[in-house]
């Protein structure tokens, strides 16, 4: 993947900071089926809406993995006080194809509004052209890839390479602390090859490591290692790394939720302690890898944001017409010593 420019760099609508924010035979869904949200299956609310009430509005995602739930909640807690009818859909894995295909057959059934992920810089721009030749708002949400600015549209998520800095801080922070040692291989984790957030996000940790070796006069390198999302085959190519050159580990730093794997593996191979491991996002083994001291720290996006705010955007661009614009979801440092009040936040939006 070609080096990105900061996604959330500022657009000509300005930018909003939080701080001063993924197979072949996949059946995709039809038109006539995107339509069926105008029928009283859709999760049509009870809120007044005024002007909004009765608007329909399709989300999109490139993967609905474990890390959506929450953005999906809030997507349609907002449409529900709007008094929306809402979708939020996405392939259970990613494949290009079926993306492309779900947001050209959301832009098909007419809806009042739309937020898609954009995890790369050409494949859906086609798409986002169509809807706002036809009328149709447009917001991103996660992930905007590079230049989205040019295609006239907000987004809401991290800014990913100084949260990958931040990432990059955390994982020499527990290398030193677990392993004393000043040279060893950092292992950036990614659980999908492209991913335009993931890429920046790597590119950041190694921004922190190499800015880190210069300060300190240490040698610690980066590689990195694609995992994917199934758990499985994930430990799998885990544990294949490791086993090439078990001494040339003291850390795993994931761009997503790849540490939950190497806590697992870790586990039960009773390695636990023997290098750090952290990585992004909150989902419920993240959370559990912390409290248990299998998981290092994560970094955090706030998820809820990601489809609560994004909606926000949509409605005020659509009633009365306000444009949208960067909102910067943030990067929380998530670790033991926050853990428990962070968990009790998150099981409110799961």
């Amino acid at each position: 993947m070609s080096q990105m420019s900061d996604p959330n760099s500022a657009g000509p609508s300005g930018r909003f900071s939080r701080r001063g924010i993924l197979g072949g035979g996949f059946t995709v869904l039809a038109a006539g089926a995107l339509s069926a949200c105008k029928s009283s299956s859709a999760s049509a609310g009870s809120g007044s809406g005024g002007a909004q009430k009765g608007k329909k509005v399709i989300f999109v995602v490139h993967e609905k993995n474990s890390f959506f739930p929450p953005v999906q909640k809030g997507f349609t807690a907002f449409g529900k006080a709007m008094g929306w009818q809402t979708q939020f859909i996405g392939p259970p894995t990613f494949d290009q194809s079926a993306v492309v295909n779900m947001m050209q057959n959301a832009v098909n059934a007419k809806p009042d509004g739309l937020i898609f992920t954009r995890i790369d810089d050409t494949s859906y721009d086609g798409v986002i052209k169509a809807a706002k030749a036809a009328g149709i708002p447009v917001i991103l949400s996660n992930v905007a890839s590079a230049d989205y600015q040019k295609l006239g549209v907000g987004f809401v998520g991290q800014d990913f390479v100084p949260a990958g800095v931040t990432a990059g801080q955390q994982i020499l922070k527990h290398v030193v602390k677990h392993t004393k040692r000043r040279s060893g291989a950092i292992v950036i984790g990614k659980i999908q090859a492209g991913n335009s957030a993931l890429e920046q996000r790597g590119k950041g940790i190694k921004k922190a490591v190499s800015e880190y070796n210069h300060a300190h006069g240490t040698k610690f390198t980066t590689e990195d290692l694609i995992v994917g999302t199934d758990e499985a085959g994930a430990v799998s190519k885990i544990d294949g790394r490791y086993s090439r050159d078990p001494g040339s580990v003291v850390g795993w730093a994931g761009t997503a939720f790849e540490c939950q794997f190497v806590a697992t593996w870790a586990k039960s191979k009773n390695l636990v302690g023997k290098f750090a491991n952290g990585g992004f996002d909150m989902t419920a083994p993240v959370l559990a890898g912390i409290k248990d001291g299998s998981i290092d720290y994560t970094i955090g996006q706030n998820p809820w944001a990601q489809g609560w705010v994004a909606a926000a955007l949509l409605a005020q661009q659509m009633d009365p017409g306000y444009p949208s614009f960067t909102y910067d979801t943030g990067a929380e440092v998530v670790d033991s010593s926050n853990i428990a009040a962070v968990t009790a936040r998150e099981a409110k939006v799961v």
